[in-house]
């Protein structure tokens, strides 16, 4: 395992049922960056995001070949503690989902599931830090007994990301987190993501070629469940080295 992997994928193919969704992926991402995962709807970008902490397996026939590490752990080991990897690997999704709770305990949300009891104090401090974090706390320090649900979209995505961090994640998975958002909304979750790899490794699921090339270091296009290509996002942009790439980022079909 390199140190430098967050993340380190190996001839892994993942089905639901008798369809195969993903088709012997094998590639590594870079820790404390973040890599944008594109290409065509029904690609497996999401399948792909929704097996780092496998929250794909709910209540879902599924099977697996080959591996995923995360930062030299084998996620499918079958002494894996599925919790414990969800405390490691948080997720985002498309439509902001704030609990129908005050902004408070949206915060505390996951820390009080997955962590002992803690004193009152660490439970602000909890809440302070991580909504400094996301560039809320002041706007909010003041209300934070205010129903999450009220807030602004773009707000409200904050508050979920801030959700993730007091259980110390070590992977973010962004899964088109902007989808929901204005433009100034956009550029605000943006701003934010960049300004997060200083601390952690991010993976965002993306269908807006734009924004992969304004947020991502790396990126991997795929096609049909198989990786087609990875590169640093300039080579990837600027130089792609296969055809359905080129095809794809230029807009003639996907």
């Amino acid at each position: 395992m390199n140190k430098n992997h967050a993340v380190n994928t190996n001839e892994f193919s993942f089905w639901y049922g008798n369809f195969q969704a993903l088709k012997g992926l094998t590639f590594n991402i870079t820790a404390n960056r973040i890599t944008a995962l594109i290409g065509p709807s029904g690609c497996g970008k999401s399948t792909y995001l929704k097996c780092l902490n496998r929250i794909n397996e709910r209540g879902t026939e599924v099977s697996h070949n080959g591996s995923i590490q995360i930062f030299g752990e084998d996620i499918y080991h079958p002494q894996v503690a599925l919790p414990e990897l969800r405390k490691q690997v948080g997720m985002v999704f498309q439509k902001p989902n704030p609990l129908p709770l005050s902004i408070y305990e949206n915060v505390l949300f996951g820390a009080k599931t997955h962590l002992k009891t803690l004193k009152r104090s660490a439970l602000d401090e909890m809440v302070e830090s991580s909504l400094k974090r996301v560039g809320l706390w002041d706007d909010l320090k003041t209300q934070l007994n205010r129903s999450a649900l009220t807030l602004s979209l773009e707000k409200q995505q904050r508050l979920c990301i801030a959700r993730l961090l007091p259980l110390k994640p070590k992977l973010l998975l962004l899964d088109e987190p902007c989808s929901a958002l204005d433009p100034a909304g956009i550029e605000a979750i943006e701003i934010l993501v960049k300004d997060l790899k200083k601390d952690y490794s991010i993976i965002i699921v993306t269908h807006s070629m734009s924004q992969a090339k304004r947020v991502s270091d790396e990126t991997i296009f795929m096609y049909m469940g198989e990786l087609v290509e990875m590169s640093s996002t300039k080579s990837l942009f600027e130089t792609p080295k296969e055809a359905r790439t080129a095809a794809y980022i230029e807009g003639r079909f996907g």
